[in-house]
């Protein structure tokens, strides 16, 4: 997840800023050239929030070292000096990749939220206790910033949901949504039960989609190498020897012969369907379609169908009873 902070300029020359969160630089690149273009803006600059390091001292005190997460070098250099501090260095961060936390983390934080609501706690407490004690940096940051826009007044649901590549979508949107509820300790407890049984589901369909799995790669792999060298090498022994070689013999050796020649084609296409499928599972167009086949599939399209009735009737009866 990246933030984006743009400057742009409409028609009148009157000078507009904004910011965007998104899953990656390019899609928030895209999200602000569209708003640009349905506004008649011209963008003047657009700045991504990286991670700076810092040295600051105090009079004469020792001095201190740190990181934060800002748009721009100047932007942490007037920060600091308005604390009063004196700035010695600040250097962007060169390497600043942020993987997205690991569902069990976010289950972790979603719980312990829910006992500590229980427990009539003030949720910018909870929020300030929680961050010190989560390990993945992505979530420790993401929840420093959703403390700071609600302490600004900001609106829950939209702050929530401005995080959705970090939570999840339905895991942002019943956070968000939790706040504006007249329960939200149960909100949080029943997001808390979907997000395990959600990763149970996924555990046990992993570990019985494993093995076979395995079993096929290591099958594909054999008839590989089978047609591609033990079958050439034996067929060839009785060409040699000028033997005939039966109609389906002979063509399995041109097929060896023909993968063995356009080996760096055929690599291609084994393993490029399967990344053009996955990018065209990514728009909206492709992945309706492809639910939709999926929901026709004998046995399995019946259970994910059940399963789907029943999430939506969880899901309701907490909203329902949270109003």
């Amino acid at each position: 997840m990246v933030e984006l902070k743009f400057s742009a300029q409409n028609k009148d020359g009157r000078s507009l800023n904004g910011s965007f969160t998104a899953a990656s630089y390019g899609e928030g690149k895209k999200k602000i050239n569209a708003l640009a273009e349905r506004n008649n803006l011209k963008i003047l600059k657009i700045e991504k929030k990286a991670t700076y390091y810092y040295k600051i001292q105090k009079g004469n005190d020792k001095p201190i070292k740190g990181d934060q997460r800002a748009f721009s070098k100047t932007e942490v250099k007037n920060a600091l000096s308005r604390l009063g501090f004196k700035v010695l260095s600040v250097n962007k961060k060169l390497f600043d990749f942020n993987f997205n936390p690991p569902p069990g983390e976010i289950v972790t934080f979603v719980k312990i939220s829910a006992e500590l609501l229980e427990q009539k706690l003030p949720f910018s407490e909870i929020l300030t206790l929680l961050m010190g004690d989560v390990q993945n940096k992505t979530l420790k940051e993401t929840l420093k910033e959703i403390n700071n826009d609600l302490k600004r007044g900001a609106d829950s649901q939209e702050t929530f949901i401005k995080y959705t590549p970090v939570f999840g979508k339905f895991t942002a949107y019943m956070l968000g949504l939790a706040s504006k509820s007249g329960n939200m300790t149960e909100i949080y407890k029943a997001t808390a039960k979907f997000i395990e049984r959600q990763l149970e589901f996924k555990k046990s369909l992993r570990s019985a989609l494993i093995t076979p799995a395995i079993t096929m790669f290591i099958l594909f792999l054999t008839v590989i190498f089978y047609v591609a060298y033990i079958f050439p090498e034996t067929a060839k022994l009785f060409v040699k020897f000028g033997v005939e070689l039966p109609p389906m013999t002979a063509f399995t050796l041109k097929l060896s012969d023909f993968l063995i020649d356009y080996s760096t084609l055929v690599t291609i296409l084994i393993i490029a369907p399967p990344i053009i499928f996955w990018r065209l599972l990514k728009t909206k167009k492709v992945k309706f379609l492809f639910d939709k086949f999926i929901l026709k599939v004998p046995y399995i399209g019946t259970l994910i169908h059940k399963t789907l009735i029943e999430i939506y009737s969880r899901v309701f009866y907490t909203l329902y009873s949270g109003s």
